[in-house]
């Protein structure tokens, strides 16, 4: 039972969060590194809740390294600061951001 309320917790967190986002940075690919992804249940949490924003066109989550692809759609950004409450909303912690440029 709290595991299911976590989930659900975590789903209605991360959901405020799902709008497009203006960036000062342009960049079509992310590397998100994070602290805390285990299992693949904390891979498919995390690329179900990027995946719903407008701006995302995949995600790829390596479990190994604790990474977090991104490519976003053409034209579209993604800011640091909505990147961060989105893997906080997940229970995670947030290493650093790298973009492609």
């Amino acid at each position: 039972m709290k595991t299911l309320i976590l989930i659900l917790s975590i789903f209605l967190t991360s959901f405020n969060f799902l709008s497009a986002d203006e960036s000062y940075e342009e960049s079509n690919e992310i590397k998100i590194h994070v602290k805390g992804m285990v299992c693949d249940f904390c891979a498919r949490s995390v690329e179900k809740t990027f995946s719903s924003t407008k701006v995302v066109e995949s995600v790829n989550v390596d479990l190994d390294d604790g990474v977090i692809e991104l490519k976003l759609k053409e034209g579209k950004t993604l800011s640091d600061e909505k990147i961060k409450k989105l893997i906080k909303a997940n229970g995670y912690a947030l290493e650093s951001i790298e973009r492609d440029e």
